[in-house]
């Protein structure tokens, strides 16, 4: 009977033992499975967390580079307009003449008419001998200028006409004023007692340089009213009116 229960509580240990194990292998498992469990979660977070960190950056970097890619354009865009502006506002500082059809006009008339509605204040004329009256009609101060020439008998353009009204004259009672240089006027009427002026001035600011003013009538300067400056030059014309300066009323 004493064997039996020797034998008994072995058994009975035995099995208390095996309970253990298994009891313990089981927490084992458990940990482990706990742990295995685990780590594919926070891998998958840290995929996640590296993803997103990853898009948001390359996300950023995609906005900034868009956004600096219109400004550049822009910029670049800007300087080429302005760039053509400046060249699209450029203009001639002089409108030329000549008989023989080499420059811009081959009237004198034409090019003052049109440096005047440009705004273009100078008219250069060629050497020639010009038949035409001069009728200045805007207000924009021009300059007409021949050759350079250092005294009035070495100039190389002559304007002449048989004109009543003056070789050059006024339609405006607002000139701004004229610049004549280096041109000869002649008014070629020859009847000794008709009014014959070569220059006729109507308003301020005129200047006569290096030129020659002839007439075979009387008058052969005059003025409505105004100033007018007369340097280096040459006036010859009919007696007793050779200047003629009415006075105002």
């Amino acid at each position: 009977m004493q064997f039996l229960a020797a034998f008994v509580g072995l058994v009975g240990l035995a099995a208390a033992q095996s309970d253990s194990l298994s009891s313990s292998s089981v927490s084992t498992v458990s940990e482990s499975s706990s742990v295995s469990s685990l780590e594919p979660t926070s891998a998958s977070a840290a995929s996640s967390i590296v993803s997103s960190n990853t898009a948001s950056s390359l996300s950023s970097t995609s906005s900034s580079a868009s956004a600096l890619s219109p400004s550049a354009a822009s910029g670049s865009s800007s300087v080429a307009l302005s760039t053509s502006a400046s060249s699209a506002t450029s203009k001639p500082t002089a409108v030329t003449v000549a008989l023989d059809g080499s420059a811009q006009f081959t009237a004198i008339n034409a090019a003052i008419a049109a440096a005047q509605n440009s705004a273009i204040q100078s008219v250069v004329v060629q050497a020639g001998v010009y038949s035409e009256s001069i009728i200045i009609q805007g207000t924009q101060t021009v300059t007409i200028s021949g050759p350079t020439a250092s005294s009035y008998a070495q100039n190389q353009v002559v304007i002449a006409a048989p004109a009543p009204s003056g070789v050059v004259s006024f339609n405006t009672q607002k000139s701004n004023g004229i610049v004549l240089r280096n041109v000869n006027l002649t008014n070629t009427i020859s009847s000794a007692s008709a009014k014959a002026p070569a220059f006729f001035a109507y308003g301020s600011n005129m200047l006569l340089d290096t030129v020659a003013l002839v007439s075979g009538g009387i008058g052969v300067y005059q003025a409505g009213f105004g100033t007018t400056m007369i340097t280096n030059s040459y006036i010859e014309g009919k007696r007793p009116y050779t200047l003629y300066a009415p006075e105002p009323d």
